[in-house]
């Protein structure tokens, strides 16, 4: 969770009409990826507020080192702190800001956004969805990740940091999502972090930095069918 307090980004709480707009588009089938919230999210706890670094560093790990070993059997309890530490404040420090103003700027018209999200889940990709709630000091925000939407139910499946055991679900049709105490009414999928290149290089460094291993040359995401996808447009008819 993150409390984010400039004034001039509470545009990127979005009204009810637009996110009915949203809710009825459609495909005709479930749209999923392979993630295991059991093996593939961290194994330690969110208290320190790591949401956004967790939630971005397992579908960076989920694509790029999924061949090796699930995230919990390669990386120990410490070195899951160290690297959701500091992606956290590399985030915080460098990427709100952008995250607020696309936010902001498709805050009156989603579909866009929508439609390649759903395009990143059905070629097998994880994506990223920020919630947010407008708290007494400004915005509080709380970043997931979703890895199945299921049309007829209009739900989410999702790995939310809060809960390292249990997969959760997001009902979009309630558009309201409530993770410990805290209750979101506000849903962005911010694109532009699914493939921002000083995140990957940042994610790419923490794990060869904190693994001793070597950076490959091989990019951000392992397979290029997922950046193929995340350009693609997908057919909203039922």
């Amino acid at each position: 969770m993150n409390r984010f307090y400039a004034k001039s980004h509470r545009r990127i709480f979005l009204s009810s009409g637009v996110l009915a707009f949203i809710l009825h588009l459609s495909v005709s089938q479930v749209v999923f990826a392979s993630f295991n919230v059991k093996e593939d999210g961290f194994s330690i706890s969110n208290a320190p507020g790591y949401c956004f670094a967790m939630a971005a560093f397992s579908k960076w790990y989920y694509l790029n080192k999924q061949t090796e070993a699930p995230l919990r059997k390669t990386l120990n309890k410490q070195t899951q702190t160290r690297i959701a530490k500091e992606l956290q404040e590399f985030y915080s420090k460098n990427l709100i800001k952008v995250q607020a103003d696309n936010c902001n700027r498709n805050h009156g018209e989603q579909s866009s956004s929508f439609r390649k999200f759903v395009v990143g889940l059905s070629a097998g990709e994880p994506r990223i969805v920020l919630l947010m709630n407008k708290g007494s000091s400004g915005a509080v925000l709380h970043a997931v990740l979703a890895y199945a939407w299921i049309p007829d139910r209009n739900i989410l499946k999702i790995y939310d940091p809060n809960y390292i055991h249990e997969e959760r679900f997001l009902e979009l049709d309630k558009n309201t999502y409530t993770s410990l105490d805290i209750t979101y009414h506000a849903i962005c999928f911010p694109e532009v972090l699914e493939y921002h290149p000083g995140l990957i290089t940042k994610m790419e460094y923490l794990y060869a930095y904190h693994t001793g291993t070597r950076r490959t040359s091989a990019g951000p995401i392992a397979n290029p069918e997922y950046r193929r996808a995340s350009a693609r447009t997908v057919s909203t008819d039922r």
